[in-house]
């Protein structure tokens, strides 16, 4: 994933980042496998993002909106579970990284 294509939803480039120590796990794996670069560009590419914006008022009376993610990685072999978090700090690259370590 390059930091070009990084949104504000996801957390910046560097070691503490979940998606990217993900990656170089998977890149020590698929070397071992000895797969191909379209391949690997496959099994490290999400199938559905999905976030979500939820408005609620709060007892104070104003009004907030919080942020969901759901991700699912690779649902090619059937349903999967999809890494999902409610958390005020949670960012995008937490759940990518949660849901492609489910797959």
């Amino acid at each position: 994933m390059s930091t070009a294509s990084a949104t504000k939803a996801t957390a910046p480039f560097d070691e503490f980042n979940p998606f990217l120590a993900m990656a170089r796990r998977f890149d020590v794996a698929a070397d071992r496998l000895g797969l191909d670069d379209g391949l690997r560009e496959v099994l490290r590419t999400p199938d559905k993002e999905l976030t979500v914006s939820i408005p609620v008022q709060m007892d104070n009376g104003k009004l907030r909106v919080f942020t969901g993610y759901r991700v699912q990685h690779n649902f090619s072999r059937g349903p999967c579970k999809g890494g999902i978090r409610y958390a005020p700090d949670v960012h995008l690259d937490e759940v990518r990284a949660l849901a492609a370590w489910m797959t």
